[in-house]
């Protein structure tokens, strides 16, 4: 489970580090570009300040209708450059910040997608989905508020300062004194806000989730007359995250109006130490207008960089827990380096057991042996440990006590990508991707020949709903095969299996959505294509019995019998109470 631990000023710190360390390098001619631009905006803007001593002293005061047209034509060149320059560097920036985003997001998903099936558990895929969003959302605005919008607001306020101070020194040493002030501030209310910031990537997560389960299961929500209940879950949903934003943006728009009070504060020490100089010693308007359009001028950048660094601090914080996930290695039962033998689909469990996180043994000191080329059924009433056998076949968990060989090989021996070539998986749930059926099939064995692919077609009886399509096999799915029905599912799930040409093949009820001709004329298919691979039925149906060698029957986590059907059906009364008598 993950920390929700608030990290420190420390972590924030590293986490900024790693972030400039890792991004800055592979993009130097955007960074470069964008400094030309911040250094332009900074210039350009120092010098519009000054302008204004131009402008009051050589034309107002001296009232020079030349010097009008000179200085108009400064102030206008000036104006002009500074808006280009802030242009390119706006647009700089949203190159930077999307080219960030999108690398950690690709990251993100990466890492996430290779975690170990316990991760997925008991959390929605919109959660990780939001999360993986908002995560790389947070790292491009991390690196583009330090790197360019930051460093624009510091450049900026460094050129007026240069102005401030040409103009009056001591003034300028004395707007100085408030700094102190602007970071205490901030250090507080970055504080407050790396508190809050995990929990806005929390509440995205249900706010997308809550949206989402009810318009996947829509028909379910209908005909049960669920609409009231979908509607106020995820309008508590919206209302958490909403309180959320809010709390953020309580934290982060303090920083204006305390900087709004600190700058008319001096301003109004400054327009009485203005009228003493030039009543006294007789300095010009100019200057003081110089300085003062400069220290306005001042106040922008000033408090952009004290609101930045405020939200700059919930970034970090998304950014640190990105990181978190993107480190952690994912827990793998097979993580060997070893080969597997093509053909060979015995399957050997020695004394395994296995229990879940805070559960109770799931499946307790079963043994058995499968020789390649068998035909098993594996039956049990429900939570009796099935899903759970298969699921140790495939390596999703390792056993915490006994040993299970693959192909007669220790199962932690060997390299994930031999396990998981070595067998196909076809699960009841069918997954379809959101593409054509034939791409969907070749999924099993992307490099397949179009004879392969259309032997598996066969094979499954894919071509007899096909092509009833106009498009025939380059008919779209849709989103999780939403356009075709379920035993039609289930038949391009099986020729994808086939395609995939491996050694031992598990169906988990694959065939529950068919008629009974259907299921029967792909099961005789099915074991002439496989006469020579092992295969693992899961099912509570009778009728497939008849396609096996032998039965495997769990009950509570123990194999309570394992033989032919025909013997099994005499020698087990569980079996027959569950079964009743096979004919």
């Amino acid at each position: 489970m993950e920390s929700v631990n608030t990290p420190t000023g420390d972590d924030a710190l590293k986490t900024a580090k790693r972030l400039i360390k890792e991004t800055i390098p592979k993009r130097k001619k955007i960074i470069t570009a964008s400094i030309v631009c911040m250094v332009g905006v900074s210039v350009f803007t120092a010098a519009l300040a000054y302008t204004t001593k131009l402008i009051v002293n050589d034309v107002f005061v001296a009232k020079d209708a030349g010097a009008a047209i000179e200085v108009a034509i400064i102030v206008i060149f000036v104006s002009f450059s500074k808006s280009l320059f802030h242009y390119g560097n706006a647009v700089l920036q949203t190159v930077l910040n999307r080219s960030i985003s999108s690398f950690y997001q690709k990251e993100a998903f990466q890492k996430t997608l290779r975690r170990e099936i316990s991760f997925f558990n008991g959390k929605h895929a919109s959660d990780h989905m939001a999360q993986i969003r908002l995560y790389g959302m947070a790292a491009g605005q991390a690196v583009t508020a330090i790197c360019s919008r930051f460093l624009t607001e510091v450049l900026t306020l460094v050129a007026l300062f240069v102005v401030m101070f040409l103009q009056d020194a001591l003034m300028t040493l004395y707007s100085i004194v408030i700094i102190p002030i602007i970071f205490g501030l901030v250090s507080f209310l970055s504080r407050k806000i790396r508190k809050v910031a995990k929990e806005e990537t929390d509440l995205s997560g249900h706010y997308f989730a809550a949206g989402s389960e009810a318009l996947a299961g829509v028909r379910t929500v209908k005909s049960y007359n669920l609409e009231r209940k979908s509607i106020e879950k995820f309008n508590s949903s919206v209302d958490a995250l909403e309180d959320r934003i809010f709390g953020i943006s309580k934290v982060t728009a303090a920083t204006h109006p305390i900087m709004e009070f600190l700058g008319g504060l001096v301003l109004g020490v400054f327009v009485i130490y203005a009228a003493w100089q030039t009543i006294t010693y007789g300095k010009t308007p100019g200057e003081f207008t110089a300085f003062i359009t400069a220290f306005l001028l001042a106040y922008q950048p000033a408090s952009k960089i004290s609101k930045l660094w405020v939200e700059l601090q919930k970034s970090l914080t998304q950014s640190f827990f990105m990181f978190r996930l993107i480190d952690t290695k994912p827990k793998s039962v097979s993580c060997g380096n070893k080969s597997l033998q093509s053909g060979n689909g015995s399957v050997n469990f020695s004394d395994v057991s296995f229990g879940y996180e805070n559960d109770e043994v799931s499946i307790d000191k079963v043994s058995f042996n499968l020789e390649p080329g068998d035909k098993v059924a594996i039956v049990g009433k429900s939570g009796a440990g099935k899903s759970t056998l298969v699921d140790l076949i495939l390596g999703f968990y390792s056993p915490t006590d006994g040993m299970i060989e693959i192909g007669s090989m220790d199962i932690s021996s060997i390299s994930p990508m031999y396990l998981k070539n070595h067998i196909a998986f076809i699960s009841q749930d069918v997954f379809l991707f959101d593409d054509t059926i034939e791409e969907n099939i070749k999924d099993g064995f992307a490099s397949a020949s179009h004879e392969e692919i259309i032997a598996a077609v066969k094979s499954a009886q894919v071509d007899g709903f096909a092509e009833d399509f106009p498009l025939g096999l380059q008919t779209r799915v849709g989103a999780n095969g939403s356009n075709l029905s379920g035993g039609q599912k289930q038949r391009v799930a099986i020729a994808r299996g086939l395609l995939k040409r491996a050694s031992i093949y598990i169906f988990d009820e694959a065939t529950s959505a068919l008629d009974v001709e259907n299921e029967r004329e792909i099961m005789t298919a099915l074991l002439e294509t496989l006469k020579n691979e092992t295969v693992i039925f899961v099912t509570h149906r009778p009728a497939l019995f008849e396609y096996v060698d032998k039965v495997l029957m769990l009950e509570k986590g123990k194999v309570v019998g394992f033989d032919e059907p025909s013997k099994i059906d005499k020698t087990s009364t569980k079996f027959r109470e569950l079964f009743g008598v096979l004919q």
